[in-house]
């Protein structure tokens, strides 16, 4: 090969790579992450305490009633700074079991208040919805072909859904930025619901939910994060583990394994942080 074909070949290689590199550093990543336990259970627990500081009365007080006639009673967060012709996107929090009532108060944990700390709010202004469940949202059976625990979606599943339908009519939401966001039996409820309508959500994130698995290949192509301890027994670990193995093959998923956590300690200094919302407001629905 002759000096101006080595010129070629090598320029045309470095194309090619730098090509590909810029593609991989401008996309979101997926696949799965090995996260370490958080070893600063100080700064942990004092960022904890900063968001259950935030007043419930930042959230506005609703109720809906859709065709199933399941009241659902919700909090929502509307952002500060807007104008009529603004347009922002729509977070919907699910809650765990633990929360399941109808003071309309329980459900606003952490997940729901992180929006509502200052610079998050000014960071990544959105109407942030916080539906409370009377009776349970998902469900849970043996796959026995599998050999793991998947959810049902319950009622309020599609009660949920004609409400946000209400919301969008309402409010100036950008209907290409819907997300989900939940805990436990709330991340459960979010893989229900983006199972019911994926065309409506631009990505998900779950956290030490149970999936459902039936209707993984409707879901190709939507960003889901799974976020699970490794040592979770109320909601096992190898769901969420087999769910990526399953979805992995075709959509955009992104697992992270939190070592050594539990069900209840599962929320590390990075999660309450703006690590969801950072990710989340990547994507946009076609």
């Amino acid at each position: 090969m002759n000096n101006s074909k080595k010129i070629y070949v090598i320029v045309a290689i470095v194309s090619l790579l730098f090509g590909l590199f810029s593609c991989n550093s401008s996309n979101p990543k997926f696949g799965k992450r090995f996260v370490a336990k958080d070893s600063d259970t100080i700064s942990l627990q004092k960022l904890k305490g900063e968001i259950r500081s935030v007043s419930n009365t930042v959230f506005e007080i609703g109720s809906y009633t859709g065709s199933q006639n399941i009241p659902i009673h919700y909090r929502l967060l509307k952002p500060k700074l807007k104008r009529e012709i603004d347009k922002f996107p729509l977070v919907i929090v699910f809650h765990g079991s633990a929360a399941i009532g109808t003071d309309n108060e329980s459900q606003l944990g952490l997940l729901a208040k992180l929006w509502a700390v200052d610079n998050i709010q000014k960071k990544y202004p959105a109407y942030v919805l916080a539906p409370q469940f009377s009776v349970r949202s998902s469900n849970y059976s043996m796959d026995k072909n599998r050999a793991v625990i998947v959810s049902v979606a319950q009622g309020p599943v599609q009660t949920t859904l004609q409400l946000i339908d209400s919301l969008k009519a309402n409010l100036n939401i950008d209907s290409k930025r819907i997300y989900l966001v939940g805990f436990s039996m709330g991340a459960s409820t979010v893989i229900n619901t983006l199972s019911s309508q994926p065309d409506l959500f631009a990505a998900v994130v779950s956290i030490a939910g149970i999936p459902q698995f039936d209707q993984i290949g409707a879901l190709a192509n939507k960003p889901i994060w799974l976020i699970h301890g490794n040592q979770d027994t109320e909601n096992p670990f190898e769901s969420d583990m087999q769910f990526y193995k399953e979805s992995s093959m075709h959509n955009k998923t992104l697992f992270w394994e939190m070592d050594a956590l539990e069900h209840n300690n599962i929320l590390s200094t990075e999660l309450l942080g703006d690590a969801i919302p950072k990710w989340l407001f990547r994507f946009s629905a076609p």
